[in-house]
């Protein structure tokens, strides 16, 4: 067995294929029974994820060989390669409540189980399990120049806190959302004058070199936001891209009340 990520999520390998035992030979019959319906039947694995919303997975299974993978991701791994192949209605309380038990969550989680192909598309935080099944996947992503597994050679403890402190918080008027395409940060502001704060708000980017990145939903907060940009992932251990954030919140707070002052 092998494992990448940081030192206190060690533990949960051993948990998770102890969860799983009971449901192995369950799972390796679903995965052999779709044999002849997929191709390069090798780089499949049946694969049980629990997940909440605009949140982290949980996610463990095994390859057609039975060797043994797990890991924890930025996103649901089925987000961006759904599975056409599911067990319906699949429950698993000691999975869900390890869970719930490392990300503290209280609410109701989303539990998958399915058949995928690697690479698995999202960025893993810990990752783990057979030592020849994790190091032929993780050889294929260099090749590929794909850090999906390998972004997890970089998470010790201090990164992982730093993620976890990131994802769904605030730095001054800026929410944060971590994503597979970086952090997305958002400008909030419920003010008569969200228009020129949001011109602002371009100002600024410009004046910082900050991109706008992908088109990103915010739904529940559409109507509050001024203005929207992103860092890449590897940007978030950047000690001097956080300084440039703590000098973009500084001159729009001086920015409020200048209009304040003016009478705004």
């Amino acid at each position: 067995m092998v494992y990448f990520g940081p030192e206190k999520l060690s533990y949960i390998g051993k948990k998770l294929e102890n969860i799983l035992s009971s449901d192995k030979e369950k799972l390796l019959d679903f995965l052999n029974s779709y044999k002849e319906k997929l191709d390069v039947f090798h780089k499949h694995l049946i694969l049980v994820t629990v997940s909440s919303d605009n949140d982290f997975a949980l996610s463990a299974g095994f390859n057609p060989e039975g060797k043994f993978f797990y890991g924890i991701s930025i996103t649901s791994p089925f987000l961006k390669s759904p599975s056409l192949y599911k067990i319906k209605e699949y429950v698993n309380e000691e999975f869900e409540a390890l869970y719930n038990t490392i990300f503290n969550k209280s609410t109701i989680s989303k539990v998958q189980a399915g058949i995928i192909r690697f690479p698995l598309q999202t960025h893993f935080l810990a990752v783990g399990g057979e030592k020849s099944l994790v190091s032929k996947e993780m050889f294929s992503e260099e090749i590929t120049g794909k850090p999906w597994l390998n972004f997890a050679k970089i998470i010790d403890n201090e990164a992982y806190e730093k993620i976890m402190n990131i994802n769904g918080k605030k730095i001054g008027f800026l929410k944060m959302s971590l994503t597979d395409d970086g952090i997305y940060f958002f400008g909030i502001i419920n003010d008569p004058h969200k228009n020129l704060y949001a011109e602002f708000f371009r100002f600024l980017k410009e004046k910082y070199k900050l991109p706008s990145g992908k088109y990103y939903p915010v739904m529940e907060i559409k109507d509050k936001v001024i203005g929207t940009f992103k860092l890449e992932l590897e940007e978030i251990f950047s000690e001097e891209k956080w300084k440039i954030l703590e000098k973009f919140i500084d001159d729009f707070e001086k920015f409020r009340r200048f209009v304040a002052q003016m009478g705004g």
